[in-house]
């Protein structure tokens, strides 16, 4: 994909080579507001991997990201987290209960200058992902891998980031959650100068999301 605009959101020439075999990533992108970025290829093309070093994760070895024309290397990590969420494959659930992972996020140092949780909005969102208001009061350990991806996506959502980060965000749900999860995701995008880019291979997923781009990576290998 070439950028031939890419003032909102863009990565250059992204280059790393995996360690176990020779393989390698090599990559240029870019996505704007309202837009939603679809990441496929082959296994082993690097889609996580080019997720993970968008989310300052893991260093590409070269290659440059903007971010409103900035380089990357302006914003601090925190600064950097704050506006652009990354939403592993496997959820993150840390212990206690399940409104105190929404809470979580509001006591770290890099959002107390922030407004506080508004349990509306979590609400909100909840319910238009298929999760009950009646589990704010469970053990967040009790959740299914279905329901711990949502959690996992709300909880990223009330931070209110300008970039979403989704790495196979539908993997773990029924029909039902995902076309309600995709209807939220296509919605968010839209209602302010926001965007995401998706790694997924649910062939649904890029039936029923809107207003998408695909960067198709291939499989590179050295030699």
């Amino acid at each position: 994909m070439e950028t031939t605009s890419g003032r909102f959101f863009r990565f250059e020439m992204i280059y790393r080579c995996f360690e176990t075999d020779k393989k390698y990533l090599k990559e240029s992108g870019q996505v704007e507001p309202g837009q939603i970025l679809t990441v496929t290829g082959p296994s082993g093309s690097g889609k996580s991997t080019l997720l993970k070093i968008l989310a300052r994760l893991l260093k590409p070895q070269s290659g440059e990201v903007f971010w409103h024309d900035r380089n990357w290397h302006a914003f601090s990590p925190t600064d950097w987290r704050r506006g652009i969420q990354f939403v592993s494959q496997k959820p993150v659930v840390f212990p206690g209960l399940i409104k105190d992972n929404f809470r979580l996020p509001f006591t770290l140092k890099n959002q107390k200058e922030k407004a506080d949780l508004s349990m509306d909005q979590v609400i909100e969102y909840m319910e238009r992902t298929g999760l009950s208001v009646r589990m704010l009061t469970q053990e967040a350990k009790s959740m299914s891998g279905g329901e711990a991806a949502r959690l996992a996506l709300v909880r990223a959502l009330i931070i209110e980031p300008e970039i979403l980060l989704l790495d196979e965000p539908t993997a773990f749900l029924d029909h039902d959650s995902r076309i309600k999860t995709i209807s939220l995701l296509n919605e968010w995008v839209k209602e302010k100068q926001r965007a995401i880019i998706v790694v997924s291979h649910q062939e649904d997923d890029l039936k029923y999301l809107d207003c998408q781009t695909v960067l198709t990576l291939p499989v590179r290998k050295a030699g």
